[in-house]
């Protein structure tokens, strides 16, 4: 992994938790690589499929299997985002 990264002040960055809408699409798959190989930081990865990023998620032993969190669902007709997203986020700072 990547040596830790700091803001324009040189302050360590806090690992986030990002909520990535449409991580199994062609851009979405890449961010998460990205995330997953070069940062701390956790993802809520949410999509109609999970295809490009099966590799990010199974199996549990890669190194980043705690960050990485996959719900499928089509945020067009599902309305359960809004909840998934407060309870993520209020699990993450627990």
């Amino acid at each position: 992994m990547a040596s830790a990264r700091v803001d324009l002040d040189g302050n360590p960055i806090k690992p986030l938790t990002i909520c990535m809408i449409g991580a199994g699409g062609f851009i979405g798959s890449h961010l998460c690589e990205k995330l997953m190989a070069e940062t701390q930081h956790k993802v809520l990865a949410v999509d109609v499929y999970s295809d490009k990023i099966k590799h990010l998620l199974e199996p549990s032993s890669l190194p980043w299997a705690d960050r990485i969190h996959f719900h499928s669902l089509n945020i067009k007709s599902d309305s359960r985002l809004e909840g998934l997203v407060r309870v993520d986020l209020c699990l993450c700072k627990a």
